[in-house]
């Protein structure tokens, strides 16, 4: 078969096609070589950018000023008996330098692992800083994509397959074609098998007396003063018993962070156990983000626990964004997410994404489509899948301090600190779910959400900090980093690197070589009836998986919060999915990544642009 395909594969069409395919492919290499050597020698944009060339990478702190707030607040606690003496440095610094000496009482078992001096893993981790030069070249992913699609295309790599598939068929009987049908629908009963397993916990969670002190910090900045009070309005209050403090992280550069604090804790700061605010100032070496802002409040809050002697393994930090609406019970899945492991102290916690609560005022079918999609393969997500926290999540205070806390550089923090939690432990698995729901707002306008998408895909750049990594770790990567790739590939390449793409390079030369072959007409015909199988099943499961969300979760919440759907807005919505679903991803997936990956070449700075609130 192979010979006989060879053999008439490469006619004289073929050949010219070839040559020109490759042609052109070497043509756009050598034009985005070209402007990669005009900015060889040139600076990263951006005044606090510290380098000296492209090729040599200097080792910055980000860190460093606030460490040295940190020693000054920890000279304060000698009068409670306990001192440390805390620094970071870059990787060419002296070893004892990455010690940090934090006294802890009640310490028992593995928790005296902070009660002497300790190596804080996380600091050794290489920060984004160092993958600023690598960032120009993200651009020739989607251009060697785009040359071997091209490639593809001109050696007719779809009548290939085409004569593949179709002598397959001929030569297979009914049983292994029953298999071809039945490996299709894999997924979809792998994903129906994740609904039953989660109806069956969701019937198991009992409510349960907290165990550890909870910690809802939540970043803000220039939030309205209704969205965060609706926030605080879900959380569990000091009344029902419940141990739960809030830290609202506020900046500087909002000259309301005051008095909206004020007006909040009118309102709220003797219904919760502690009500307090931090204010960051952005330093020289950060960015104004989200992820700076919950640095500065967790290394705040790690000073006041040791100076009250407080166990940094009996915190609980949960970072939530100023739109969020808790679940009653999320703190008691939380918590038995926890003690349902054998050691959880080292992993992430986080529930499904979920952005339904202002559902009501959607009206753009493509906007519902994509966040519907994203939804619903973060709920679906099946047992052989890694799972991935989003921007609620919750960590131990002793876990963050192990993995110096996060890197204020970063704008999809959520994601980067569960890579930093992988490599921390040679990457395994780090998140763990939780079978609950924290609902945000859905940006209703199309070009907001486009800005919003823009700012998620900004991950992309990841693949430049995992170069650095395989570059400079002082550890080895072998492992760690194959894994961290797999995870990479998972989240970014379909919106990198489309398979639709594949797809349509191979239609056309299909289409030429079989349109004249009358034996082809069954093979076709059976692979359409394969597609449309695991379409169908993959459609019933995600409506299945809707309707859960719908009828059980988003019905545990307080309706007074909540801005349900009317019929006509589901029917509009979920009626033209199927329609809507491949356009959606095409925008706010494909194109808002190739958008990110152009601005990464021309610079590595970004502006984060905080997301309209509902």
């Amino acid at each position: 078969l192979l010979w006989h395909t060879a053999t008439s594969w490469f006619d004289g069409t073929g050949w010219v096609l070839a040559v020109t395919t490759a042609t052109l492919g070497l043509l756009v290499l050598g034009i985005g070589s070209t402007y990669i050597g005009r900015f060889k020698d040139q600076q990263p944009s951006g005044d606090n950018v510290q380098q000296t060339s492209r090729e040599t990478i200097v080792e910055v702190n980000p860190t460093e000023a606030l460490l040295k707030e940190d020693a000054a607040w920890l000279d304060k606690t000698k009068q409670a008996g306990s001192a440390s003496d805390l620094s970071t440095t870059s990787a060419s610094s002296d070893v004892e330098n990455d010690v940090q000496s934090i006294k802890s009482t009640d310490c028992e078992g593995d928790r005296n692992l902070f009660s002497k001096a300790v190596v804080a893993p996380g600091a050794a981790i290489p920060s984004i800083r160092q993958s600023y030069p690598y960032y120009r070249y993200l651009v020739l992913i989607p251009l060697t994509y785009a040359a071997l699609l091209a490639a593809g295309f001109g050696l007719n790599l779809g009548g290939l397959c085409a004569k593949i598939w179709v002598s397959g068929y001929t030569a297979s009987g009914p049983a292994l074609r029953l298999l071809f049908l039945l490996s299709v629908c894999i997924t979809p009963l792998r994903r129906l098998a994740v609904l039953f397993f989660r109806c069956h916990i969701l019937a198991r969670q009992e409510s349960r007396q907290l165990k550890f002190r909870h910690m809802v910090v939540i970043p803000a900045y220039k939030e309205p003063h209704d969205v965060l009070k609706r926030t605080l309005e879900s959380l569990p209050k000091k009344s029902d018993g419940h141990d739960v403090h809030i830290v609202l992280a506020m900046e500087a550069k909002d000259i309301t962070h005051a008095s909206t604090f004020h007006e909040l804790d009118k309102l709220f700061g003797k219904a919760f156990a502690s009500f307090h605010m931090t204010v960051h100032t952005v330093m020289p070496c950060e960015r104004p983000c989200k992820a700076s802002n919950e640095n500065y409040a967790l290394r705040t809050l790690r000073a006041d626990m040791m100076a009250a002697g407080m166990d940094l393994w009996d915190v609980m930090v949960t970072v939530c964004d100023a739109d969020s609406v808790f679940a009653p019970d999320f703190f008691n899945a939380l918590e038995s997410a926890y003690f349902g492991q054998i050691d959880g102290r080292r992993l992430i916690y986080s529930a499904p994404r979920n952005t339904y609560r202002n559902f009501g005022k959607l009206w753009n079918p493509l906007i519902s489509a994509v966040e519907c999609c994203m939804n619903s393969s973060d709920f679906l997500a099946d047992f052989t899948e890694p799972y991935v926290n989003f921007s609620n999540y919750s960590i131990l205070m002793g876990y963050a301090v192990e993995l110096d806390f996060w890197d204020p550089e970063v704008i999809p923090e959520d994601v980067h600190v569960m890579y930093k939690a992988m490599i921390c432990s040679n990457g395994a698995q780090s998140v763990c779910r939780v079978w609950s729901l924290i609902a945000n707002d859905t940006v209703t306008d199309f070009h907001d959400r486009y800005v919003q998408a823009k700012r998620h895909l900004w991950g992309v750049t990841t693949i430049a900090w995992l170069v650095v990594i395989l570059k400079h770790a002082p550890f080895s990567v072998d492992r760690i980093l194959c894994v961290l790739l797999k995870t990479y590939a998972a989240e970014m390449s379909e919106a990198l690197t489309p398979s639709a793409a594949v797809l349509l390079m191979l239609i056309p030369g299909a289409w030429r070589t079989l349109r004249d072959d009358s034996q082809a007409f069954d093979a076709v015909l059976f692979l359409g009836a394969m597609i449309l199988l695991g379409s169908l099943l993959q459609w019933l499961v995600f409506f299945i998986g809707e309707a859960l969300v719908w009828r059980r979760q988003m019905a545990n919440l307080s309706q007074d919060l909540l801005e349900r759907p009317s019929w006509c807005q589901v029917m509009l919505h979920y009626g033209l999915m199927p329609l809507t679903c491949p356009i959606a991803n095409f925008i706010f997936g494909n194109v808002a990544c190739w958008h990110s990956v152009c601005n990464a070449f021309w610079s590595s700075e970004f502006e984060y642009v905080i997301a309209p609130k509902a």
